[in-house]
């Protein structure tokens, strides 16, 4: 899987989950699953702490709340929740589906944080020369 529309995605602002295509859909809930610590499971609070993290930095370019974002990734099978609905865990790569899977492997090489952060800082570039160009247009 390419990492290329992410790129494209995590530069914006104000993207809505359900206005994206399956793809692009895809890879935002991956680097958002991958908030939540592997392991048995966390509490309710611990996931909502995470995902508001996540919303913060690497996930920025998404207008959702936590609480949306993580019904999304629960229902996508990113995550798992409890019968009482207390518990939140992280669905295991060997666990996850198909194009799931796929989408986890590619990003899990990666920094993440950083991997954003540089995405950002380059197209910060590349639109502060453009303007600087625009610019130099003008009489």
């Amino acid at each position: 899987m390419t990492l290329g529309p992410l790129a494209v995605l995590v530069v914006k602002s104000g993207v809505s989950l359900g206005g994206l295509s399956d793809g692009d859909r895809l890879l935002a809930l991956a680097v958002c699953a991958g908030s939540l610590p592997p392991g048995p499971g966390t509490t309710e609070a611990q996931a909502n702490g995470c995902l508001k993290r996540c919303l913060a930095n690497e996930a920025a370019f998404l207008a959702t709340d936590h609480v949306e974002l993580r019904r999304w990734l629960v229902d996508a099978g990113w995550w798992r929740r409890d019968a009482a609905g207390q518990r939140y865990q992280r669905v295991p790569l060997d666990d996850l589906a198909g194009r799931l899977r796929a989408a986890a492997e590619a990003l899990q090489p990666l920094d993440l944080a950083t991997w954003v952060a540089d995405r950002r800082a380059a197209d910060q570039e590349r639109r502060l020369r453009r303007r600087e160009q625009w610019a130099a247009t003008k009489p």
